[in-house]
This record gives C-alpha cells, sequence and structure tokens, in this order.
C-alpha cells in the first residue's frame, strides 16, 4: 500500500511538474498568454515563491481575472508590501464594484499599512480609509460578519467607545443576542458610566453567559455608581463565591468594600485576587492599601512594592502612604517606606 501511495505521489508531482513545464514554454514563446502566465504564477504561489508572483503578475493587471489579482495582493501581504496589496486591491474592488469582498480585504490592506507606521498622521489617514471600506461592505453585505466583527475590533482598539456602542446595538439588532455583543456593550456601558445602560446590558449579558465573570464587576461598578450599594454588595458577594478563582471579581468585590471602607473584608477579597494572579499589579495594590489601612504597614509595604513595580502609576499613592508614614513615631518604617517608594518613581 505504501509503495502504491508513493508511486500515485510521485506521478502526480510529475504531471504537474511537466504540466508546468509546459505553461513556461507557452509563456517563452508567447508572453502575453495570461491563462499560461497564471498557471505559472498559480505554481510559484503554492510555493510561497511570492516574489515570483509579483514579477509575473504585475505587469498585467490589467489583464487579469479574480484568481490572478488574489494571488498578486496575497503576494505583497506576504511580504509585508501593503501599500502595493492596497493598490491592486483597489484596482479589482472598481473593477467588480458589487463584490463586498473585495472592500473587505481593501479594508484589511488598509489597517496592515496602518499598523507599520502607529501614531503618525499617515496611520490616521489609513485607519480612516480602513474603517470607510467596512462601513461601505457593511452597506453593500449587512449581515456580513467578518467585516462586522473587524470593523468592531478596530474601533475598539482605537478607543471610538461611542462609534462602538452604536455598532454593538445595530449588530444586535442583525445577528441577535450574540454573547460577545452584550459582553462588550456591557463594559462600555460601565466603562463610560452610561449607567442605566451598563445595568440592563450587564443584567442581559449575564443572562445569556452566566458562566462569564467580567460581566458581574461591571454590573457591580454601576450600581456602586448609582449608589445602590446594598443591591450592589448583594451581587459581588454572590459573583465572589460563584468565581473564586476569577481575579477580577474578586479584585472587583475587594474595591467595593475598601470603597465601604470595610478593610478587613477587602482584605480578604484582595488576598483571594493576589492568589489567583500573583502578578496582578491591581491586586496587589488593593491588599496593600487595606492592610494599611488596618494599621499594618510592615505587611502592606511588600505589596505597595510588587504594585508599583507592575504598575507606575500607583507611585503617587504609594508616595501618600509614605506621608502617613512620616507622621507616625515609626520612623524606622517610615524610611523604609520613603526609600521604596522613590525607588519606584525612578
Amino acid at each position: 500500500m505504501v509503495t502504491l501511495l508513493a508511486a500515485f505521489f510521485m506521478t502526480t508531482t510529475l504531471m504537474a511538474q511537466e504540466a508546468l513545464n509546459l505553461h513556461e514554454v507557452e509563456l517563452k514563446r508567447n508572453p502575453g498568454n495570461i491563462r499560461a502566465r497564471i498557471q505559472v504564477a498559480r505554481h510559484h504561489f503554492e510555493k510561497e515563491h511570492f516574489d515570483k508572483v509579483v514579477d509575473l503578475l504585475n505587469p498585467y493587471t490589467d489583464q487579469l481575472d479574480s484568481g490572478g489579482f488574489l494571488m498578486l495582493s496575497m503576494s505583497y501581504t506576504q511580504q509585508k508590501d501593503h501599500a502595493n496589496s492596497v493598490r491592486i486591491l483597489k484596482i479589482v474592488s472598481e473593477k467588480e464594484e458589487s463584490n463586498h469582498k473585495w472592500l473587505m480585504l481593501l479594508a484589511q490592506s488598509y489597517l496592515m499599512q496602518a499598523a507599520q507606521s502607529p501614531g503618525t498622521p499617515r496611520s490616521a489617514e489609513l485607519l480612516t480609509l480602513g474603517i470607510q471600506s467596512l462601513r461601505k461592505t457593511l452597506r453593500m453585505a449587512p449581515h456580513y460578519k467578518p467585516a462586522f466583527d473587524l470593523l468592531l475590533s478596530t474601533l475598539l482598539k482605537q478607543k471610538a467607545n461611542n462609534e462602538a456602542r452604536e455598532l454593538l446595538s445595530e449588530g444586535i439588532d442583525k445577528f441577535g443576542k450574540r454573547p460577545d455583543l452584550f459582553k462588550e456593550l456591557c463594559r462600555l456601558d460601565a466603562v463610560d458610566g452610561y449607567l442605566v445602560q451598563a445595568v440592563e446590558h450587564c443584567r442581559e449579558s449575564i443572562k445569556i453567559s452566566p458562566n462569564f465573570p467580567d460581566h458581574y464587576v461591571y454590573l457591580i461598578q454601576a450600581l456602586r455608581d448609582q449608589k445602590e450599594d446594598q443591591i450592589a454588595e448583594k451581587h459581588a458577594v454572590s459573583a465572589a463565591k460563584k468565581f473564586p478563582k476569577s481575579e477580577f471579581v474578586q479584585w472587583g468585590t475587594g474595591t467595593l468594600f475598601f470603597k465601604k471602607q470595610n478593610y478587613p473584608v477587602a482584605t480578604r477579597y484582595f488576598q483571594a485576587a493576589v492568589d489567583s494572579k500573583p502578578d496582578s499589579g491591581r491586586a496587589h495594590f488593593g491588599l496593600a492599601q487595606s492592610l494599611f489601612e488596618q494599621g499594618n504597614p510592615e505587611k502592606a509595604l511588600a505589596h505597595f512594592i510588587k504594585a508599583c513595580k507592575s504598575d507606575p502609576e500607583t507611585v503617587d499613592t504609594f508616595h501618600a502612604y509614605s506621608g502617613r508614614m512620616k507622621q507616625t513615631k515609626n520612623s524606622a518604617m517610615a524610611a523604609k517606606y520613603a526609600q521604596a517608594a522613590n525607588s519606584c518613581r525612578f
């Protein structure tokens, strides 16, 4: 059996090579034979000889079929030459105006080109062109999920939260109650302070995906911000029991009790967060503050140091606690705090 299979594959390979040779001979005899040119290019494309594909097809973009355009644009993409990929896809998308998939590929190339020079005016321009192409794709094919998902991820990456929120609402109308859409809508509403919407969307998200921990935290935050402390606490305790290994849930519950100045309870939850994720800067920071407020600055110091190493933005609060230590009679501990806080800053 092995011998027969080997013979079969050898025969197939020889036939393919023979066909390639014939196409190459024809191409030398008649360089304008587009069919032969595309066949030779396809062979090189399959072998990942992308430079040869470009050499073969780029001078003939006035005569290529869809397969030829696709090979040429993908070859440029594989070479990370996104500007030329954009150029080719603009040509074919204008030729085949009714085919939304060319616009989708064009959008991808714009976004990949933008990523090559982040933070520059040109990058911003290319991002805009990519987003415009995705929106045009969705106007042509409203239920084309790849374009919707790419547009959403692009808007979220750019922190264009209002546009992302509108798109998410449109997505729910188009695609139904997809769990990923409600999860993101819950998060955005909570983070941006749309509290009424956050409570509504987070509750719906929990209903759809009860085993996903993060939206419980966003619901708790929204309820707390609405001054519904008792309801927030009830949800927090329940979520912490349901997700004992979720650093985010344990941290969120600890944060709730810390703001209520219930430091012993906050300490318990922050410790659980640290246990779940030992490198979590926010968990160490919450634990450090809770321990300090309980009168245990010595134990708190180690967590302040770990938090500051993970997140330099905590340094100002660290210095504030260092200042509070100076006001105590514990000069030795005050010196340790001052030294650690200054080391963190620099």
